[in-house]
């Protein structure tokens, strides 16, 4: 893939700046503070976007210096091109805004992107971090030994320049200390504890609530027995017998009854209205009635009867239901007088024998007040243990419930710690890995254009971790550390366009950014020599040097020139 046309509406310093590119070899001379490295970011940026990333890290602070001041937008346009098809890729970087739109030219329809805010799965198989590990060499800065071993480090161990296997695994090992799962336990074990303090309060409540209930019917059973005691038998003038009620005694029981009475009073009205049936309700056994005539009514007319046909079997059948309503209304009570109830003579004459009997034995009941005191000092001992039950079962809900919270907590802590295991044995299995495959691939490879880029002065390049990096030639081992810069940044640029070329898979816009200041046109062919040997569609030249267009000139080499 190769770039045809960035548009820089508003980025960096820039404001509608076009540039038009090529494949090959595109030069694009500045001078310094021209903007070569916004470009730069552009390119990576109209590829797979700029995230604003909080906290302080290169990525926050390149979104924020590259954001135009005194303007609102923060956008730019590309053209890049892929076989025979274009792509407009159209951006804005501000947060929040809507970031990516990527048209087919060709077809003019908007593609759906696999990644947010990237061409990565959709056009390109190459992500971010291996496309600026591999593709984009910049200015080290005068850090060239202290970047180079880094990059190498990280790239052996891990695949990628900018991430480090060691920070990595110390970062996650530093979560597993702080994020240890004992002081969970340590709570988890106390509350069990403290638990199996109230395992019986559910029972205690229920036996609680039975003794409340019998203390109650037996309350009532004692008052009916003693209101029957008080009633006196006479002897009529006309020589039958009737009993006398002692009223105000009757009274005062009946009273002392419902008072008392009154504990699950509610609760056995509930379960009355609970077990009284919907069929016993008369409103819904008229209406289901009348929902009956009207079916079989629609049913009759969809038959092919005769009208008079019709009159009659629903005529018949309406009086059939409202005889069946009437009888069941009748079973069910309705139109019994529920003030009237008429005792059979042997009722009436059992009820005379057991007054009789209760006469005879009113002389030895003395009858007082003492069990209804009895009861109700009972009762508010019952109500009082209830009251301190009730306290311990809040208690205990309580305890659960900080039970199932710190549980919880300890599972999802638990299955964090499992993760952050699971990524620290992928991390070195991948890094056993990469290192194989560097051994491979670009490890042998290194010192392949170190001897033409230093004008012969090394000839080999040797890494490993321990010792960092050496190069060797003529005149000895040197660490890179101890080089003059211009040559540590010249061994820079050797290694990097060595991986550059062994591990270009996918043809993507190779970007270099003013890495050596070249000091003539044999040494400034030297390096496009290098270049030419490089197998990619596109090259992008950002420098600030005259001697790169100088020994193109002089080697007529085709290229297209920008100048800033």
């Amino acid at each position: 893939m190769y770039l045809t046309k960035l548009l820089l509406r508003d980025f960096g310093k820039f404001h509608n700046e076009e540039i038009n590119l090529q494949p090959g070899i595109n030069l694009i001379e500045g001078k310094e503070g021209s903007g070569k490295s916004t470009i730069r970011e552009f390119i990576t940026g109209i590829i797979y976007g700029m995230r604003k990333q909080s906290g302080e890290n290169p990525n926050r602070r390149a979104y924020d210096s590259l954001r135009p001041e005194g303007r609102s937008r923060y956008s730019g346009t590309g053209y890049a091109k892929q076989g025979d098809q274009t792509y407009l890729i159209d951006r804005s970087f501000l947060a929040g805004a809507k970031k990516t739109s990527v048209l087919d030219v060709r077809t003019g329809r908007e593609m759906n992107l696999k990644k947010p805010d990237s061409l990565y799965g959709t056009v390109l198989e190459t992500d971010k971090n291996t496309y600026q590990d591999t593709y984009v060499i910049a200015d080290t800065e005068g850090r060239a030994a202290e970047e180079l071993t880094t990059y190498l480090g990280n790239k052996i161990q891990t695949g990628s320049g900018s991430l480090d296997r060691a920070k990595a695994i110390a970062f996650l090992k530093g979560e597993q200390k702080k994020h240890s799962p004992q002081p969970l336990v340590r709570r988890l074990d106390d509350l069990s504890e403290k638990l199996e303090k109230y395992d019986d309060v559910d029972e205690a409540l229920e036996q609680n609530k039975k003794a409340l209930r019998q203390l109650t019917d037996d309350f009532a059973i004692e008052a009916a027995k003693r209101k029957r005691v008080a009633r006196q038998l006479v002897e009529n003038e006309d020589g039958t017998v009737s009993y006398k009620n002692d009223e105000e005694l009757d009274k005062r029981l009946d009273r002392l009854t419902e008072s008392q009475n009154s504990y699950g009073a509610s609760e056995l009205e509930d379960d009355q209205e609970k077990k009284k049936k919907l069929t016993d309700n008369f409103i819904v056994i008229l209406l289901t009635g009348v929902l009956v005539i009207g079916i079989i009514a629609a049913i009759v007319y969809l038959l092919p009867f005769d009208d008079a046909v019709r009159k009659l079997f629903v005529i018949f059948t309406a009086l059939f239901v409202i005889i069946t309503m009437l009888d069941g209304f009748r079973a069910k009570g309705y139109f019994d007088d529920e003030d009237v109830t008429v005792p059979t003579e042997d009722d009436f004459n059992r009820v005379l024998e057991e007054l009789e009997e209760e006469n005879e034995k009113k002389e030895e009941a003395e009858f007082d007040m003492t069990f209804a005191k009895e009861y109700s000092a009972k009762k508010d001992e019952l109500k009082a243990e209830e009251s301190r039950l009730l306290d311990r079962k809040i208690k205990r809900d309580k305890l659960k419930k900080e039970f199932q919270q710190v549980f919880k907590k300890k599972s999802e802590l638990e299955e964090e710690l499992h993760s952050i295991h699971l990524a620290i044995s992928t991390i070195e299995g991948l890094s056993r890995k990469y290192q194989e495959q560097a051994a491979k691939t670009f490890i042998p490879y290194i010192s392949e254009y170190v001897e033409p880029l230093t004008g012969g002065r090394f000839n080999e390049i040797r890494f490993n971790a321990g010792e960092g990096l050496v190069v060797e030639g003529a005149g000895g081992s040197f660490a890179l550390d101890v080089l003059p810069e211009d040559l540590a940044n010249r061994v820079y640029l050797a290694v990097r366009l060595s991986i550059a070329a062994r591990m270009s898979e996918e043809k993507l816009p190779l970007v270099i950014d003013d890495i050596v200041d070249f000091q003539g046109e044999a040494d400034a062919r030297a390096f496009l020599d290098v270049l030419s040997g490089i197998s990619t569609e596109q090259i992008v030249l950002l420098t600030s040097n005259a001697y790169i267009r100088r020994a193109m000139d002089a080697e007529h080499m085709a290229y297209n020139h920008v100048s800033l």
